[in-house]
């Protein structure tokens, strides 16, 4: 009976092996196992079902080979695991964090540099102990790969192994892509494969932290794709675009769970709060309503505007004996003095404040929906998605018109909002597109230079 199981096994494993490489794995070390008197059914359940593969590399997850008899074999179970896979080299995760930084082990092989080609022939040069390739980053690059951006300057705000920042100087044939990154590693990484791809003539690298080495005014598209947000570079991202107008992209992971209070439900959680505890009125001390704290006016940046030199005015009886240096701060602080100096601060600080209450008192554009998207995919959105594209917008329309003061106001248009699914439970991937350019400008003409197209696609 045992014999006959035995055969059983062997010729199953047998037609396991040349249907899979699991099999073919399973196999050859459970061979070399038994050669050593170590094999123990247990191991077979040890081994991995699946893995990723970086080139001609194979990573094993974290949870595997950890029964101890494989570590009684030696390294040379690795040989028999690569030659068994048909690769160069083996090695395993020990852990990988949101951010696809990689701690892996490697285990057999020279060294952990990967060339890794996908389907579009884009060619990928990366250290595996230093970041993977995240494949969830497919679905956007192969959208991004139909875009046609001659004559282009891009900027990749977090260009990390270059999936995008190639995507558009390879796919997209783009005059010029600014990719910035801080880790310094990972640069390295992209320009080496920029090298590999023959497109570096056309990639400016840029070490640092965006918020404060992206240049101003330079593209006419700006590409943000941090996960889970990069609300923090909203800002960054206006400065960098061309003085009339682009497209930025915002990734971002959308909290579906996030629900606003309707101003009845805000109502009535402040008339429970008002209610007196225990059936107990309040005294008349309680009662009384407490002094609203005076919030002073914050030190905004200085202003070109504040630097002009001070006309005379002829209310003023007093002459100034100097004027005053184009560089004084805009705000000074308060003198008992009646000085004439004195007199000159004040009033340089007066027309700062003008200044800033004129910023605070306009009244800026509203955000625009693009007709062709309003009508096609806009009203397909729930109010959730809604929300947050205008709350971009506004915050956009914002930091455009504090950034270029003139007489021209600037809008921003929402051309597009891609839905990639849930990430978790309750947590959705989406692409915000916008268009930002100045107010009088043909949204519809600049669309279409952007390639309106492929942004609906």
């Amino acid at each position: 009976m045992e014999r006959t199981s035995s055969l059983r096994r062997k010729t199953s494993d047998g037609v396991l092996a040349k249907a899979s490489n699991f099999g073919q794995m399973l196999e050859d070390v459970r061979k070399l196992a038994l050669s050593k008197s170590l094999w123990d059914d247990e191991m077979q359940r040890d081994l991995p079902k699946k893995w990723e593969k970086h080139g001609d590399m194979i990573v094993f997850p974290q949870n595997t080979f950890t029964h101890i008899n494989w570590r009684y074999i030696g390294r040379e179970l690795w040989a028999i695991v690569a030659q068994s896979l048909t690769v160069a080299r083996v090695a395993r995760k020990r852990q990988i964090d949101e951010d696809r930084t990689a701690h892996v082990d490697l285990l057999f092989g020279a060294d952990a540099w990967v060339d890794y080609v996908d389907e579009r022939g884009i060619k990928f040069c990366y250290n595996a102990t230093v970041r993977v390739f995240d494949n969830s980053k497919k679905a956007e690059m192969k959208r991004i790969s139909k875009w046609a951006c001659q004559g282009q300057t891009i900027v990749d705000m977090y260009a990390s192994l270059g999936y995008y920042s190639l995507t558009f100087l390879v796919s997209c044939e783009a005059k010029q892509v600014v990719a910035i990154d801080w880790n310094d590693e990972i640069l390295e990484s992209l320009i080496r494969s920029a090298q590999v791809n023959q497109v570096d003539d056309r990639l400016l690298v840029i070490h640092g932290d965006c918020r404060r080495v992206c240049p101003d005014q330079t593209a006419d598209r700006v590409y943000l794709g941090l996960l889970p947000s990069c609300r923090a570079h909203w800002l960054a991202a206006c400065k960098a675009l061309k003085p009339d107008g682009g497209i930025i992209h915002i990734n971002e992971i959308l909290d579906m769970t996030e629900k606003k209070k309707s101003p009845e439900k805000e109502k009535v959680t402040i008339e429970k709060k008002k209610k007196p505890v225990d059936g107990k009125e309040k005294t008349d001390k309680e009662n009384v309503p407490k002094k609203k704290k005076v919030l002073r006016q914050k030190t905004l940046p200085v202003l070109s505007a504040v630097h002009e030199d001070p006309k005379p005015e002829a209310e003023s009886t007093s002459t100034p004996s100097e004027s005053i240096p184009s560089g004084e701060p805009s705000i000074i602080p308060e003198t008992n003095g009646t000085s004439e100096e004195g007199v000159e601060k004040k009033k340089k600080f007066t027309r700062s404040a003008s200044i800033v209450e004129e910023m605070e008192n306009r009244v800026l554009p509203e955000v625009k929906i693009w007709k062709e998207y309003e009508n096609e995919g806009w009203s397909r959105l729930t109010d959730r998605h809604q929300e947050f594209a205008k709350d971009c917008a506004q915050s956009c329309t914002r930091f455009l018109n504090n950034i270029h003061l003139s007489d021209v106001m600037y809008s921003v248009t929402v051309v597009n909002m891609i839905r990639y699914g849930e990430v978790t439970k309750g947590k959705e991937h989406i692409v915000l597109e916008l268009l930002c350019c100045q107010q009088d400008a043909s949204a519809e003409h600049l669309i279409s230079k952007f390639n309106s197209e492929n942004l609906k696609s």
